[in-house]
């Protein structure tokens, strides 16, 4: 298995993680709620919305920066060893 699958799988776990555990902050505030005020707002509104929907946003743009990145690294490895095979036939 190439290095780079192995990032790839490793990067999918991760991301699947921070992804669930930023879409479900609100489910955290509800267990434990919290009194004060952040931006003029209630704490246990304002932060579930900025983790929730801003979060996710961010957190997909990092996904796919990184995840093109590693489809790249891949397809580069994929070309080495073809290239390798013709070499060796």
């Amino acid at each position: 298995m190439n290095n780079a699958y192995k990032k790839e799988v490793r990067f999918t776990i991760i991301m699947s993680a921070l992804l669930l555990a930023a879409g479900n902050v609100g489910l955290f505030f509800s267990i434990f709620p919290v009194e004060g005020t952040l931006f003029g707002f209630p704490i246990m509104y304002i932060v579930p919305i900025l983790f929730g929907w801003f979060g996710i946003f961010f957190l997909t743009i990092v996904a796919s920066k990184l995840g093109n990145h590693i489809d790249q690294e891949i397809e580069r490895e994929n070309t080495l060893q073809e290239d390798q095979k013709q070499e060796g036939a």
